[in-house]
């Protein structure tokens, strides 16, 4: 992982908009990943930053961009109950139905947040 990569994912760890923004209008990869292929994507759903999905979307990141392990940006978002992010991520074409190495889709993650039947219903919905 090179600095640049290193640089915006801990902006997006640390919430620093101001210097994301920055950092992908000078030309930082909205794609850039750590070493186990988790995504800034996968990191900003994860902390339900819905502002910074927004943003990395816009630029280019991708929204059923996947790790090491299979894992999109939708089933951490669905893992942690944060259903603005989640809604985001379907909008940009994110597939519920993709499963990691594991045959573990955004619905088995959906299933742990107190949340759950938030994510689940949206989840369904949006694959009809």
């Amino acid at each position: 992982m090179n600095q640049a990569h290193s640089d915006i994912l801990d902006l997006i760890a640390r919430g620093d908009m101001a210097g994301l923004q920055a950092a992908l209008a000078a030309g930082a990869d909205a794609r850039a990943r750590d070493p186990w292929g988790v995504t800034a994507l996968m990191r900003a759903a994860a902390l339900g930053k819905k502002e910074t999905v927004d943003l990395l979307l816009e630029h280019g990141a991708e929204a059923d961009q996947t790790s090491d392990a299979g894992n999109t940006a939708l089933m951490t978002a669905a893992a942690r109950g944060h259903v603005e992010v989640a809604a985001r991520l379907l909008d940009a074409g994110s597939t519920p139905v993709h499963q990691n190495k594991w045959g573990v889709s955004a619905y088995d993650w959906a299933k742990w947040p107190s949340n759950s039947d938030e994510i689940l219903s949206l989840l369904h919905a949006r694959s009809q």
